[in-house]
């Protein structure tokens, strides 16, 4: 069995944080997943014997290992693993569809592949082989062997890769380092004081940036993390019950799903003593439901992070006491370890430091695109437009381009047009985002077809369903019998804004080929399903 080290807390290796705490507290509960309680030393102890039996099989550093695994203690157990042997963890949400997966796995080069779920025991496949590792760890580890002859990263190195939208219709992987990680969550611990008393609960998928402080913080500061289960995260009610009986301290999520739990689950019906820090992301909160939040747990520090998967949170603002809601809250002013600053033509916030991504993975150009030099620093393009108040805090104004959010989750409405388009039959696919005042987005795909009848609903519905994760696949999709363009020939997305706003939804719902909605140009609509964070819009921003 090997000994952990007790690693400098200045680390900036994600690895060392669980290896010291293996040694300062080995029977500390390190994962509470349902009924499980994983110890530190377990955690440790499996995470090592994996990442011995990766390097063994030939893994070298800074080769990529994807989890295809839904959040489980498995997989935490895999992340570490990864980094221990000095590798790159690719988390890929295993219910996107399988040629999204397949697509992701050749993009990233994988060496190994990790999947398996509940019902089918975890399976290790060597991409460049054919062949396998076995999952099922030895009891204990030889003595003679420690972790001492595994590759050590440096601080630089890629510790993860997250893929999310691509307007090309190809998604883009996000590089993000040991010390950009490190950045934040460090930040974190010390701005909310985490510790090992707390117990953080992980609402997010390993595959969505929020999990970053949900995973790392316990590593770093002795901390439970409370894993909630994938098919309740949009369970309003059940989430309320597990913040009170899971005796929650730090909750980090997106308000999409902290509204749910205010309007469906009754927050405010209720007190939770221990709840203590409230952290969002990933999407615009409305003030009033920021002051209802507030007013549900008053006793908690309550904060708004910002900032998009590239950069990790770079700014903050911490909820004032009495918020009424009446404007809305800002995305604060910056971290310590970021810099901002605004484009004075666009009004773009433009974000660097210690948080920001290395690249995108395999996209030179894209990387060169998005990045600019100023004063001898790399900024990131965030694509946000901002405006500074007197008091220094900064107010997200809206995009400048035609990315949306929804549920947290980066959408660029390019990927589901690329999609549609892709098609046999579809000639052309438009698609836009409204407000929709239950779901907070809808999208409305528009499409044009070679010939009436020749694309069904149900055919474009399934499609979309192939080839897209289920929170991009559009709400509704609607059959024109051609695309409003601009004097220039381009696409009207104001014309066709105006058309999705104006669509009666029991008219939609059942308008034959003939009827149109408003330009004499047929429609059908598509209801997406809303299910549960393991099938549809889940958690970044």
């Amino acid at each position: 069995m090997p000994e952990p080290e007790r690693d400098a807390p200045e680390s900036d290796l994600l690895s060392d944080w669980l290896r010291r705490n293996a040694a300062a507290a080995p029977d500390a509960p390190a994962i509470i997943e349902e009924d499980r309680i994983t110890s530190f030393r377990e955690l440790y102890q499996r995470a090592v014997s994996l990442a011995l039996r990766f390097v063994e099989h030939g893994v070298q550093k800074q080769d990529r290992i994807a989890l295809v695994l839904s959040k489980s203690t498995d997989a935490i157990v895999s992340v570490f693993a990864s980094l221990l042997a000095g590798a790159i963890y690719v988390p890929i949400h295993p219910q996107w569809p399988k040629e999204r997966i397949e697509a992701t796995l050749a993009d990233c080069a994988a060496r190994l592949v990790i999947e398996g779920d509940e019902s089918s025991p975890l399976r290790i496949i060597d991409r460049e082989t054919g062949g396998g590792i076995s999952w099922q760890a030895a009891p204990e580890i030889s003595s003679n062997i420690s972790s001492d002859s595994l590759p050590r990263a440096d601080a630089g190195d890629p510790a993860l890769i997250l893929f999310t939208s691509g307007s090309t219709g190809r998604p883009k992987g996000v590089v993000l380092s040991h010390r950009a990680v490190g950045a934040f969550v460090k930040w974190s611990a010390r701005e909310f004081q985490i510790c090992s008393a707390d117990r953080i609960a992980c609402p997010s998928p390993l595959s969505f940036d929020l999990s970053t402080f949900d995973v790392f913080n316990m590593a770093l500061c002795g901390a439970t993390c409370v894993l909630v289960p994938g098919h309740s995260v949009w369970m309003p009610r059940f989430l309320v019950q597990l913040v009170r009986n899971a005796r929650i301290t730090c909750w980090y999520s997106v308000p999409s799903i902290l509204a749910g739990m205010l309007e469906e689950g009754r927050l405010g019906q209720h007190e939770y003593p221990c709840l203590r820090v409230i952290l969002f992301a990933g999407e615009v909160f409305r003030g009033a439901n920021v002051a209802r939040l507030q007013a549900a747990v008053p006793q908690a520090d309550c904060a708004n992070l910002y900032g998009p998967t590239e950069t990790n949170v770079v700014t903050w603002c911490r909820v004032p006491p009495g918020f009424d809601g009446s404007e809305p809250l800002p995305i604060g002013q910056p971290c310590p370890y970021a810099k901002v600053t605004v484009d004075a033509a666009s009004g773009e916030l433009l974000a660097g430091g210690d948080s920001l991504m290395s690249g995108y993975w395999n996209r030179p150009e894209e990387t060169q695109r998005v990045f600019f030099s100023l004063e001898g620093e790399r900024y990131y393009r965030t694509g946000d437009r901002v405006s500074q108040r007197p008091d220094g805090n900064y107010l997200f104004l809206g995009r400048l381009d035609r990315q949306v959010k929804r549920r947290g989750f980066r959408i660029e409405l390019g990927e589901i047009e690329t999609a549609l388009a892709g098609q046999e039959d579809i000639l052309e696919a438009a698609a836009v985002a409204i407000e929709d005042g239950k779901t907070g987005t809808a999208i409305i795909a528009f499409v044009r077809t070679r010939s009436a009848g020749a694309v069904t609903l149900v055919e474009a519905k399934a499609h979309c369903a192939r080839t897209l994760p289920l929170y991009m696949v559009p709400d509704h999709i609607v059959f024109l019998n051609d695309i409003p363009r601009g004097n220039r020939g381009k696409i009207d997305y104001i014309a066709l804004s105006k058309i999705a706003e104006a669509l009666d939804q029991s008219a939609v719902d059942h308008a034959p080929r003939d009827h149109a909605p408003s330009n004499n140009a047929a429609s059908n609509n598509a209801d997406s399903n809303h299910g549960d964070q393991d099938r549809s819009p889940a958690i970044h921003r």
